[in-house]
């Protein structure tokens, strides 16, 4: 054998034991990228499954299962709608269209599951679409994570915000609308109002001989009786009447779509119901009357908001001389 062959036939062995090795790292890395990528789907804390396109479980991962409270063998059995809150059942189906249709890869919702002992949990939920080279579907990668914990936190936050809210707004003795949120409310009957062309009516009350009650029984006395002579206002008035504390033992009523008929006769009935009213503290037994003053705002009133309190007002002091009376004002 020639030299020169000898060297040929060293090349070809040398490119074959080079393409040799190539292979086996091609392969090794392979194996290794199959181990990574089963670890990852098994071991990751995020809930992972792969669905059919006719959206049943083909693969669960274990933390799909801790989620749910469902084993593996459960879930197989089941689709992600079987474990859906019913009241969502319908909230991927516009999202699961458009990629049937080609037109998203993916979409994420945030929806109730019910776990396997009947709680409700909150997840978010994420599929993606994996599709073949030609782009018909070839199954979904399901992802959940369980936000059970972040969205009851939400959920206390928001009703802190409007527990905040209400308590802004609220006399806290009295649990009427305080002054200012009173006048708030009336500034947008006003403006109501001007709109439709439909009056409301205004009524002002003050607690006759207040400071007796203070002075006979004490002040905490007659923190009590200013409770029950709210109630009592209170049970007299329609669901979208509103009433404020307007200061001290003074108290204000607004009556939408009201008439000056209609004011006289809720006037009179809230009279006769505080006149009749006995409120008990500890062992005694206190009565109170009150001094009600009237105003009314119709489609040709051209009252502004202090005005017409004030024509209020002016018809309560007149009572107030009177005792125990209801009085309307008149231009």
């Amino acid at each position: 054998m020639s030299h020169g062959l000898i060297i040929v036939l060293m090349i070809i062995l040398g490119i074959g034991l080079w393409q040799v090795k190539k292979y086996h790292r091609a392969v090794v890395n392979q194996v290794a990228h199959v181990w990574i990528t089963k670890n990852a789907f098994e071991h990751t804390a995020l809930g992972m499954a792969i669905v059919s396109p006719d959206c049943r479980f083909l693969k669960i991962n274990r933390a799909y299962g801790e989620i749910t409270g469902y084993t593996r063998p459960e879930l197989l059995k089941m689709a992600p709608k079987d474990l859906t809150h019913p009241e969502d059942q319908e909230k991927d189906t516009p999202y699961l269209q458009e990629v049937f249709a080609g037109n998203i890869h993916s979409f994420t919702t945030v929806k109730r599951y019910v776990h396997k002992n009947g709680n409700t949990i909150w997840v978010r939920s994420t599929l993606s679409a994996v599709r073949t080279e030609r782009g018909n579907l070839k199954y979904f990668v399901a992802q959940i994570q369980d936000m059970t914990i972040a969205k009851n936190a939400e959920d206390e936050l928001r009703k802190s915000r409007d527990n905040a809210e209400v308590l802004a707004r609220t006399d806290y003795l009295t649990k009427t609308l305080n002054r200012r949120a009173f006048i708030e409310r009336l500034q947008e009957e006003l403006e109501r109002t001007k709109r439709t062309q439909e009056g409301f009516a205004m009524i002002l009350v003050d607690i006759d001989y207040f400071k007796k009650v203070n002075d006979q029984f004490g002040h905490l006395a007659g923190d009590y009786v200013l409770q029950k002579f709210a109630d009592c206002l209170s049970n007299n008035v329609r669901p979208y009447d509103f009433i404020g504390r307007y200061g001290g033992e003074e108290f204000i009523i607004c009556l939408p779509d009201t008439d000056v008929e209609q004011v006289a006769l809720v006037a009179e009935r809230m009279r006769e119901s505080v006149e009749a009213l006995e409120v008990d503290y500890l062992h005694a037994q206190i009565k109170v009357t009150g001094s009600f003053g009237v105003a009314v705002y119709d489609s040709h009133s051209s009252d502004t908001l202090d005005e017409l309190i004030e024509k209020a007002d002016g018809a309560m002091y007149v009572a107030k001389n009177h005792k125990n009376t209801v009085y309307q004002w008149v231009s």
